[in-house]
């Protein structure tokens, strides 16, 4: 560990998907948040729990908390739609596991997976620019593992929506419920909506407007929602402007989705000709 907090700091559970010839792939929030906060030159660190470092790169700082397992996923197709079983849940994470040090980080990303993170880690940066995508406290476990995970209800209070600068959550995390959302940004100062293809739905102090989505040919969307939340927190932090900072985003998603794994996640320098409409490339 430096003598420095990273730019960016990263909480939740590093995953790893089962996939179906037998073989293991790294996932995440803090998997995809911190390989684009590195992409787009940050300094990255994570707080997790799981088994192993799996394949994070070495130049991402990785503090672990001790867990026997590592949060696990394989996924199988119920009349036609996807449906996540989870095989293994890695140890939660609380604020008493975080170093005193990274306690200072400028950026924040709470991305909570299975609902691993304690609320009170939301506290616990009162300098920081703080992103939650609270994906992992709209669901939960549903059974014995293996075993699929039902929706739940996340109704934080108006004073936690408060402290949170950015929230962003897809369509699909609310289960369609954009009434809900729409509850989260009558608190919460800029909320970010996701829609795939459809663009953004961005709320500031409230208010509605519509993002575009960037034209992508996907190959990949695995990670495609945390490439975006990671990006459009940084940009964020760096010009303060919600829609640049959105628009932003959506061009490193579109990016990512074009190619296949995390070497998809494009520089900065791609980005900004993406948004240019000068080519394509990384």
């Amino acid at each position: 560990m430096t003598n420095a907090p990273p730019d960016y700091l990263v909480i939740g559970h590093l995953t790893q998907d089962l996939l179906p010839d037998g073989s293991t792939a790294p996932g995440g929030t803090v998997f995809y948040g911190a390989l684009t906060a590195t992409r787009l030159g940050y300094s990255a660190g994570m707080l997790t729990a799981a088994a192993g470092r799996a394949a994070v790169p070495p130049a991402i700082q990785v503090v672990g908390v001790p867990s026997a397992s590592t949060s696990s996923f394989a996924h199988r197709y119920v009349e036609g739609q996807r449906q996540q079983l989870v095989h293994a849940v890695a140890a939660p994470i609380s604020a008493e596991q975080l170093p005193q040090l990274w306690r200072r980080a400028p950026i924040v990303h709470l991305g909570p997976v299975l609902d691993e993170c304690a609320e009170t880690l939301i506290d616990a940066f009162p300098g920081a620019l703080l992103g939650v995508t609270p994906q992992g406290w709209l669901r939960r476990v549903a059974g014995p593992l293996p075993a699929p995970m039902r929706p739940v209800p996340w109704r934080p209070a108006p004073e936690l929506l408060r402290r949170i600068d950015l929230l962003v959550l897809s369509v699909e995390d609310v289960q369609g419920d954009e009434d809900v959302v729409a509850d989260y940004a009558r608190h919460c100062g800029c909320v970010a909506l996701t829609r795939g293809a459809d663009g953004v739905t961005l709320y500031v102090s409230g208010v509605p407007r519509h993002i575009p989505a960037s034209p992508a040919q996907a190959l990949d969307t695995n990670g495609a929602g945390d490439i975006f939340a990671a990006a459009m927190l940084l940009q964020l932090f760096e010009t303060g402007d919600p829609a640049q900072a959105a628009r932003f985003a959506a061009a490193t998603a579109a990016l990512s989705v074009e190619g296949r794994g995390a070497e998809a996640i494009p520089t900065r320098a791609g980005v900004i000709r993406r948004m240019r409409g000068e080519d394509n490339r990384r």
